[in-house]
């Protein structure tokens, strides 16, 4: 299970209308943020650019902890460590895999809010 819903459950009061329209919102806009930092990640991996990397990284991290995409969020912290023990090389090789994971969390995702 790539999405801890307890997590976003928490976020709403499900009996709520306007609750779970915040959330639907909250959740399309994740979709769209994500497609551009797995775009810019991506790019800093091509580039070697380890600052902008661990920069982006620790975006998701923080948006993958809110939401409770935990995969998502220990992929960013491994990727992030690395960086700051200036091991760019395993740091992009684990950065790699972060699109993966966010296809796999996306497609959970979309099983609640398509």
């Amino acid at each position: 299970m790539q999405v801890d819903w307890t997590r976003i459950e928490a976020l709403i009061d499900g009996d709520d209308p306007s609750d779970l329209e915040w959330i639907k919102d909250m959740i399309r806009t994740l979709y769209e943020n994500m497609e551009i930092r797995i775009s810019n990640i991506n790019q800093y991996c091509d580039s070697e650019n380890g600052e902008n990397l661990k920069s982006e990284l620790h975006q998701i991290k923080g948006v993958a902890a809110n939401f409770g995409l935990m995969d998502l969020y220990n992929a960013v912290i491994s990727a992030e460590l690395k960086i700051k023990e200036n091991d760019i090389t395993i740091a992009i090789q684990l950065s790699k895999k972060v699109p993966g994971i966010w296809e796999e969390t996306k497609k959970e995702l979309k099983t609640k809010y398509p």
